[in-house]
């Protein structure tokens, strides 16, 4: 089972929700096109504070490492300093899932690995 499948991703997103940070998160996987066969596992952070796209994925196919991509942002944001403080705490969710994703990716190629004999 590829372990950036849709099916799978969603799961961990669900799980993720079930812990403090992820019940604040309104994370989702993307409908991408599979690439060479392989979902990319692309996961949208809407940012409520901010113009911004942010988007989390693994660095590369195979990999466990996921990164948090900002997106260049086509305007300027003014925002009070309550705001400031809500997008910070929007970025330490956006931080936890990613650490999260890839504490998942990580414990599933382990298990891959013993089913697999190696």
């Amino acid at each position: 089972m590829p372990f950036r499948s849709r099916e799978v991703l969603d799961a961990w997103l669900e799980e993720y929700a079930t812990t403090a940070a992820g019940g604040e998160c309104a994370a989702y996987v993307a409908d991408q096109e599979p690439i060479d066969g392989l979902d990319s596992g692309l996961v949208i952070f809407p940012l409520a504070n901010a113009t911004t796209s942010v988007y989390l994925q693994p660095i590369a196919a195979g990999a466990p490492d996921w990164r948090v991509t900002f997106e260049a942002q086509p305007e300027v944001t003014e925002l009070s300093p309550e705001s400031v403080h809500d997008l910070c705490r929007e970025l330490a969710n956006a931080a936890d899932l990613c650490a999260f994703l890839q504490r998942k990716s990580l414990a599933h190629m382990a298990e891959r690995a013993v089913v697999d004999g190696g």
